[in-house]
């Protein structure tokens, strides 16, 4: 009878170690993907203000010189 019940502790106490080791995996996971959405959420915004200054009416209206004069010091 301690025997069985014995085992049947052991068998509680691996399977809790086994979920602390996938929650924690888990956790790992959530932080690399927290991680990078951060990275893609400023690479959207860099690119977005890109779009948007190529796309404004300042932009539209510049344009490309015919002659460059340098001043020489």
């Amino acid at each position: 009878m301690i025997t069985v019940l014995g085992l049947i502790y052991l068998t509680q106490a691996t399977r809790a170690t086994s979920y602390d080791y996938e929650s924690q995996k888990i956790d790992s996971q959530i932080a690399d993907l927290t991680t990078k959405k951060s990275d893609l959420e400023v690479e959207n915004a860099r690119l977005t203000a890109l779009e948007t200054v190529k796309n404004s009416s300042v932009a539209r209206e510049m344009t490309t010189t015919s002659n460059t004069d340098y001043v020489r010091r």
